[in-house]
């Protein structure tokens, strides 16, 4: 997979793609290609050629040799390149001038860890790590690529090493840097903010810089730790797609730079803006990983490489092709005013149902009676809970349940022993009062003692063994982030700092209940990220239960993320987030092919609609193999139709789930081109037994149920008559 020329060519390459570059006359890693694999890669020609270009400087007086044109493999600043760079720092002369030249580099069989950050795991896979050096100030750069065999992704990551005698302020780490030659691109990213997360929004490629990112402390919902640069006439089956995401939570940037001359660099890595590391004499900084991907095949082959990724080498591997347990969830049905015997009642509810699991959401632990007071105080409130949680899982367990149970563990509220026993233990500033959010502030993870305790009261409930599952929340973005713990100099490295703390506290506590399924929730996608799916299984995908929004909530997040990691359940109609009311159905169907299923509602919407429910959740129970490890693809997308199929992972069913949003009078019939069949099998559809040749399914379609309030002819398919309607089909594969 790794290969090196005499003459100093490196090319990656596996049956996705072919990546070179090689070490310039003047010791600079210079970019060749990236693209469909090659037969031949370490012949990929050199497009770029140096000339004379008026108004640039030549790189230490090389003729012809300005780096503004030249794509580079991790370019730096003020040496003939006025282009964003990759890496910028200050030296002890006060100046940002390094360079960082080509030193040797060495082949690893697979994939070494990074100290203190969630990466992809290795397997099947070569690591490539170029050593740069800067030799003026002893600093050196070392660049970790890993090329897998059966994956279209590549990974990167540095580790910067100060092996000077004197301070150097890192300002600008960045993760990798990708230089395109010019062509005809746009930008693909995900925005978006509460409830209202993961907006695609497609644009072409502006000259100058366009910048998604985050200074929230977290990855955040205002832009996901994604970018696609794509061909402008790609759709979801053909075209060229560079990706890149991130494997971080934190504030980070992704950037795109159009320069002069038409050539587009990709930045991706920690955001610059108030970030600043002083590494040492002797010590050393690691950067988070960013994964690129590459296809021909649009956005829907893009989207399949990341889905079989991240299932593969981020999702915690004890749950990877794991059907999830269904549930009910305590939210909608009690809110805060919940104690033992609500609980055990909503338990026989739950029983009733058929779902598989109980979960206990806010308000079970000690004085929590609304959201102003008691976060950080994690033990059973004994007014309402006086047999404790350890006790109430095992009647829960009893039941026939699983049990699971929610916690904030990064939050304090002001109004909470913890918070006045240790008000230092909170990220905060001198002299500065502290911003509230949902009446919240937020500990200071940088420090192992807080990292204790959270550990230590976790630890005191999940070791009874009976808890199945832990819902972590996280409620607030960062303000005033500063640490008692570190001296004024290093208050630049605390946002960073809290993440390598968050991160060591989440590898504790799944290291040892390995077992426990853990769902990443922080006001729904707030902190969405590859990060936070390295240690957790699922995450819940947005506060927003509305169907109708989570059209376009899961269509975005669908481009990165499998439908494996994500979590819906049937909530309350009017929709709390936008009023909307919709049929259960349709609730249910919007979340179908999510792995993680469930219900919060109270008790009088259950009672009301207990048939339904019971047939729902059957249903998610009978399809919960079928819902991980599959195939989804996204066929029609437009203001007033959604359709979606997916393929279980044998390739023995196939789900077409349709949704119709406004109905309107007198339309035309539709049809779904359904993708990846055997041509030559049938298959039968379930709801009719009717027989369909795949190759039929795949060139002249399925004919979609028709929209119309006269519903006359009985041998029509219709959708349900009114706005927000759906239809899901189920087609089983029978072998030719």
């Amino acid at each position: 997979m790794i290969t090196v020329s005499d003459n100093a060519v490196f090319a990656l390459s596996n049956r996705y793609f072919s990546y070179v570059f090689h070490v310039s006359p003047e010791g600079l890693l210079e970019h060749r290609y990236y693209g469909l694999p090659l037969s031949a890669p370490l012949d990929a020609p050199v497009h770029h050629q140096g000339t004379q270009r008026e108004m640039t400087s030549n790189f230490e007086g090389e003729p012809y040799y300005n780096l503004t044109d030249t794509p580079q493999e991790y370019p730096i600043f003020g040496r003939s390149d006025y282009r964003a760079p990759a890496f910028h720092a200050r030296n002890a002369d006060g100046n940002s001038i390094f360079t960082l030249l080509y030193k040797s580099h060495t082949i690893k069989a697979d994939k070494p860890k990074l100290d203190g950050l969630p990466s992809a795991r290795g397997g099947g896979s070569q690591t490539l790590i170029i050593i740069l050096e800067d030799a003026l100030w002893g600093l050196t750069a070392k660049l970790h690529y890993t090329v897998y065999e059966d994956y279209g992704v590549l990974a990167r990551s540095v580790v910067f090493e100060n092996n000077g005698t004197r301070d150097i302020n890192l300002e600008h780490v960045y993760s990798t840097a990708l230089d395109l030659p010019p062509g005809d691109y746009e930008a693909l990213h995900l925005h978006g903010t509460w409830a209202r997360e993961f907006n695609a929004e497609r644009m072409a490629l502006p000259h100058g810089r366009f910048v998604i990112g985050s200074a929230r402390g977290t990855s955040s919902a205002a832009h996901s730790p994604f970018l696609a640069v794509i061909d402008a006439t790609a759709t979801e089956t053909h075209g060229r797609v560079y990706g890149t995401a991130l494997v971080y939570s934190g504030n980070f940037s992704i950037s795109t730079e159009v320069n002069e001359f038409e050539d587009v660099r990709i930045l991706a890595g920690i955001n610059p803006f108030n970030f600043n590391w002083t590494l040492a004499a002797g010590e050393r900084f690691t950067t988070p990983e960013a994964l690129h991907v590459f296809t021909q095949n649009g956005l829907g082959g893009m989207s399949h490489i990341w889905h079989d990724f991240v299932r593969d080498k981020i999702s915690p591997p004890a749950f990877r092709h794991l059907p999830r347990p269904t549930y009910l969830n305590t939210w909608e049905a009690a809110y805060f005013d919940v104690n033992e015997g609500k609980v055990l009642t909503l338990a026989d509810k739950a029983a009733t149902l058929g779902v598989d699991m109980l979960v206990l959401d806010d308000g079970w632990f000690k004085g929590r009676r609304d959201d102003t007071t008691s976060l950080g105080d994690w033990t059973a409130d004994p007014s309402r809970f006086p047999s404790g949680i350890p006790a109430l899982a095992a009647k829960i367990k009893a039941k026939g349940l699983k049990f699971g149970l929610w916690f904030e563990p990064e939050m304090v509220n002001p109004d909470s022993d913890l918070f006045r026993a240790h008000p230092d233990w909170i990220l905060h500033v001198p002299g500065r009062k502290s911003s509230l959010g949902r009446h919240q502030l937020t500990l200071d993870l940088s420090r192992a003692e807080v990292r204790d305790y959270l550990f230590d009261a976790i630890d005191s409930l999940l070791s009874c063994g009976d808890i199945g599952y832990v819902k972590w929340d996280m409620n607030r973005a960062m303000t005033e982030v500063g640490s008692a713990a570190f001296p004024p100099s290093q208050q630049a490295e605390v946002p960073h700092r809290y993440l390598l703390g968050l991160y060591d506290l989440l590898s504790r506590i799944t290291n040892k209940y390995p077992d426990i399924l853990f769902e990443n929730c922080a006001s729904g996608g707030n902190r969405f990220d590859l990060g936070m799916l390295s240690y957790m299984a699922q995450n819940w995908t947005s506060d927003n239960c509305d169907p109708i929004a989570r059209l376009d909530i899961i269509h975005g997040a669908s481009l990165v993320f499998p439908l494996d990691v994500c979590a819906a359940y049937i909530g309350p109609s009017p929709n709390h987030q936008n009023g909307r009311v919709s049929s259960i159905h349709t609730r249910y169907d919007a979340g179908a092919f999510c792995a993680a299923k469930g219900v919060s509602l109270s008790e009088a919407d259950i009672d009301a609609n207990l048939p339904a429910l019971q047939r729902l959740m059957s249903h998610a129970k009978d399809t919960a193999t079928d819902m991980v490890g599959g195939h989804f693809d996204r066929l029609i997308k437009t203001r007033n139709e959604v359709c979606w199929q997916y393929t279980s992972r044998d390739g023995e069913t196939v789900y077409l789930a349709y949704f119709h949003i406004l109905a309107a009078p007198n339309l035309p019939f539709r049809r779904a081109h359904v993708r990846g069949l055997d041509p030559l099998a049938e298959y039968i559809l379930t709801e009719d037994k009717t027989r369909h040749q795949g190759d039929a399914l795949m060139h002249s379609g399925m004919a979609l149920p028709y929209v119309a309030t006269g519903q006359v002819k009985a041998d029509m398919r219709y959708m349900a008559k009114g706005d927000f309607s759906s239809h899901v089909f189920i087609f089983k594969k029978v072998s030719p």
